[in-house]
């Protein structure tokens, strides 16, 4: 028993591997389609001794009353995959659940598997620039300025060059370390912010804004269907997201819809003042007064909005390496302009 906890408590300090994580849920989903039930699978997955240390705490977990994502969430799952299982808990289809967050996940991991490769090369390339860049700087470019010190319009050339090449150079690297460091920050203490100041945070970051909002929306058109499938009324439904905790911006929204239909606003014009949602979600609300329309309106557009997120990522993602490319082609050509004229000039007057 106690070296049990001690194995629970180190799982807890440590999180688990993504690859590890998308494995577990691959073999539950695979277990819990063969009509077992949500422990019997666990307990089967303890013969695969690499999920020891996520099945055993799990298994407690659970008959202490504990839910799945609460579990999950102990473990320091991927706060997507414990979200998605919370309201698979609500409207009670675990398998099928679970067999889509593994489609998604896999997904997910695809993409970021796809950014590391693009990124790699060009960080490399980034940091033996450095190198190259910081020995041009300190001893060519002072030893040619000395050669051309008495030519005013030369050495005037060279300094222009040098010093276009380091605002692009220093300017590209400032941008990078900011966009960490703000990051981080954010992360820290954006929980001091209430979320309706989030959002309008959000609302002011150009492409950033663009994908949380189809973010949003698929959120809301994917649980809003996957909960009305159980017969619950339109109420019912937003009065459990807004409950939630894990996605506080549908949380936050599913508030308003809810108190604007209590003061008996139309539910399409409440959507449309929401800047985080799409307003093609507006439109389904106001053709869709039967709540088995509604359903099926907001699965079928949830899946839309997943091929379009898919669609931008893989664009972004392909943007990155031609940016980072000109912005060191430029600063590559201001070097060599600054090294290869000034010679010319010099071969010139022999």
């Amino acid at each position: 028993m106690g070296l049990f906890q001690k194995i629970h408590l180190k799982t807890n300090k440590q999180q688990v591997s993504t690859q590890l994580q998308l494995r577990f849920l691959q073999r539950l989903s695979r277990v819990l389609s063969n009509g077992y039930s949500l422990l019997s699978a666990l307990e089967t997955l303890r013969w695969d001794k690499t999920l020891h240390t996520i099945t055993n705490p799990i298994i407690a977990d659970l008959k202490s009353g504990l839910s799945i994502d609460q579990s999950l969430e102990k473990l320091r799952f991927n706060e997507f995959i414990t979200t998605y299982l919370f309201f698979a808990k609500e409207y009670g289809d675990l398998e099928s659940s679970i067999k889509k967050c593994v489609d998604i996940y896999e997904e997910r991991i695809r993409y970021q598997q796809k950014l590391t490769q693009v990124i790699r090369y060009p960080i490399i390339l980034l940091i033996v620039f450095s190198f190259v860049f910081f020995f041009i700087q300190q001893s060519v470019i002072p030893n040619i300025l000395l050669l051309f010190q008495n030519s005013h319009q030369k050495l005037s050339a060279i300094t222009f060059s040098v010093f276009i090449s380091s605002v692009i150079y220093y300017s590209f690297i400032t941008l990078m370390l900011l966009i960490i460091l703000t990051k981080w920050l954010w992360k820290r203490f954006k929980s001091k912010f209430p979320i309706s100041s989030q959002i309008k945070i959000y609302t002011t970051i150009p492409i950033y804004r663009s994908f949380l909002k189809l973010n949003t929306s698929y959120q809301f058109s994917t649980h809003m269907s996957s909960l009305l499938r159980t017969g619950l009324s339109l109420k019912d439904v937003l009065i459990i997201i807004s409950k939630q905790t894990k996605l506080p911006i549908l949380s936050h929204y599913a508030t308003i819809i809810a108190d604007g239909l209590n003061q008996g606003i139309h539910a399409a014009d409440i959507v449309l003042e929401l800047p985080l949602m799409k307003a093609q979600l507006a439109e389904i609300f106001q053709k869709n007064i039967n709540t088995n329309t509604l359903q099926k309106d907001l699965e079928i557009y949830a899946i839309f909005l997943t091929d379009e997120l898919n669609k931008r990522i893989l664009k972004s993602i392909t943007y990155i390496q031609p940016i980072f490319f000109m912005a060191l082609g430029l600063v590559i050509i201001c070097i060599y302009l600054s090294l290869i004229l000034p010679m010319y000039h010099y071969m010139e007057t022999i």
